[in-house]
C-alpha cells in the first residue's frame, strides 16, 4: 500500500474524481485500475473514496491516505533535486509552473537559451491558472511557479521578476486609433477607462486577475462598457481586438513578447493602476535546485 505505483493510483483518483479519467491519466485501464485501489482498501480494511458520490469523495481514511501519500510524494521530490544539484547541471528536471500568456510572451527565449546551454536537463511548462498553479507550488508539482504578488500565506517563497503594467489595446479601425492616423505612436498617448462606457469591450472570465482589475476600474470611472465576450486567456482577448470585435485589457509583458500578426493600438490608462509584481513562487522549506536557480537568473536578467 506504500508502493509508488499504488499511491500514485490513489492521488490519481483523488485529483480527477473518477476512475475512468484517473484511468486515461495513469494510461492503464479502468478495470486494472480498479482492481489496484481494491487491493490497497483490502489491505488496509477501510474504503478510500465514497463510490456513491460522483465525483468520488474520499472517506475519513482515504484523507489520511492522500495527505501523507503526498508528504511521500514531496520526499521524493527534494530528494532527487537534492541529488540533481550534484550533476552539475549536467542531468535532471525542472518543471515550471505558469498560464499561457506568461509561457508564450515571457518564458519563450529563456527555455530555448537554457536548454541551449544545459541539454541534459528536462524542461516541462505546466500552465494552469493561478489558483491551480497556487496548489501545484503546495502540492511539489512545480519547481516553482510564475505568481503574482501577494501571495496567499506564509507557505510561499518568492523571488521577484519584474512588475507588468496594465495596458488598453484598442482595434486598429476604431475611432480612438484613427484619430492617430491608425498607427501605432510611442510613447503610448493616454485614455481614459471613462471613455469607454456603452464601448464593445472584451473582458477576462472571472477567475481571472485582469477581472479584477476591469471591475476596480468600472467602480472608480463609474463605467459601464458593452462586454460583448469574456474571454479565458489575456492572449484571446487581445486577438479577439485585434480582429475587431471590443477593446480590452493587456499588459505590457503580452505587448513585448506577444507574436503579432497585426497589432492594435496601445494606450496607457490615465487611471492610476497599481503595476502587478511577477515572482517566481516555491513552497517555503522546499529545496530550490541548481537548475531551477539558474533558470530564474535567466528570467530577471
Amino acid at each position: 500500500m506504500i508502493d509508488e505505483h499504488e499511491w500514485r493510483s490513489v492521488l490519481q483518483v483523488a485529483e480527477d474524481g473518477t476512475f475512468s479519467a484517473a484511468a486515461k491519466h495513469l494510461y492503464v485501464s479502468q478495470p486494472s485500475l480498479s482492481q489496484c485501489i481494491k487491493k490497497i482498501e483490502g489491505e488496509l480494511g477501510e474504503a478510500l473514496f465514497d463510490r456513491s458520490q460522483t465525483p468520488l469523495l474520499l472517506t475519513p481514511a482515504g484523507e489520511i491516505y492522500v495527505e501523507k501519500a503526498r508528504e511521500i510524494q514531496r520526499l521524493k521530490q527534494e530528494l532527487v533535486k537534492g541529488t540533481a544539484d550534484l550533476s552539475e547541471l549536467r542531468t535532471g528536471n525542472l518543471c515550471i509552473g505558469s498560464s499561457r500568456t506568461r509561457s508564450s510572451c515571457y518564458l519563450t527565449q529563456p527555455l530555448i537559451e537554457f536548454h541551449r546551454n544545459y541539454p541534459g536537463i528536462r524542461l516541462t511548462v505546466r500552465e494552469h491558472s493561478l489558483w491551480e498553479l497556487k496548489e501545484d507550488v503546495l502540492a511539489g508539482a512545480v519547481d516553482f511557479a510564475l505568481l503574482y504578488e501577494p501571495l496567499p500565506d506564509k507557505n510561499f517563497a518568492s523571488i521577484p521578476l519584474l512588475k507588468e503594467r496594465t495596458l488598453l489595446a484598442v482595434p486598429m479601425d476604431h475611432p480612438f486609433a484613427v484619430r492617430f492616423g491608425g498607427r501605432q505612436i510611442t510613447p503610448y498617448p493616454t485614455l481614459s477607462f471613462a471613455r469607454l462606457h456603452k464601448q464593445p469591450f472584451i473582458k477576462l472570465q472571472e477567475s481571472r486577475r485582469m477581472a479584477h482589475i476591469y471591475r476596480n476600474l468600472c467602480q472608480e470611472t463609474q463605467c459601464e462598457p458593452d462586454v460583448v465576450f469574456e474571454a479565458n486567456s489575456i492572449i484571446d482577448a487581445a486577438e479577439l481586438c485585434m480582429a475587431g470585435l471590443g477593446i480590452t485589457l493587456v499588459t505590457d509583458m503580452l505587448v513585448r513578447g506577444w507574436r503579432w500578426k497585426e497589432a492594435p493600438f496601445f494606450f496607457e490608462l490615465e487611471e492610476n493602476v497599481e503595476e502587478r509584481q511577477l515572482v517566481a513562487a516555491y513552497g517555503r522549506g522546499q529545496h530550490l535546485s541548481q537548475a531551477a536557480k539558474t533558470f530564474i537568473a535567466l528570467l530577471k536578467r
